[in-house]
């Protein structure tokens, strides 16, 4: 190995040695890159679930279970309204 490329080698592991052993720097670097990660998983989730929401009307089924929910409430009101024992 080349002077040059030893002397670029010493100043990487300084450079890391200084970035790894600072304990500000550590903490501050995982809770940025937990941050970012939990924003990144909300985001891609929330349109998943824009994706989903979207397909659900288009194909009509939303006025299918708009009904049977009104069923199971009319159901449940009845019951509910039954005389306890």
């Amino acid at each position: 190995m080349d002077p040059q490329q030893n002397q670029t080698l010493e100043r990487l592991a300084k450079a890391m040695d200084a970035a790894y052993n600072s304990a500000g720097k550590m903490f501050w670097r995982g809770f940025l890159y937990g941050l970012g990660r939990g924003i990144g998983n909300l985001v891609g989730f929330l349109l998943l679930l824009a994706v989903l929401f979207y397909l659900f009307k288009l194909s009509g089924l939303d006025e299918t279970f708009g009904k049977l929910w009104e069923s199971f409430n009319k159901i449940s009101n009845t019951l509910n309204s039954l005389p306890k024992r």
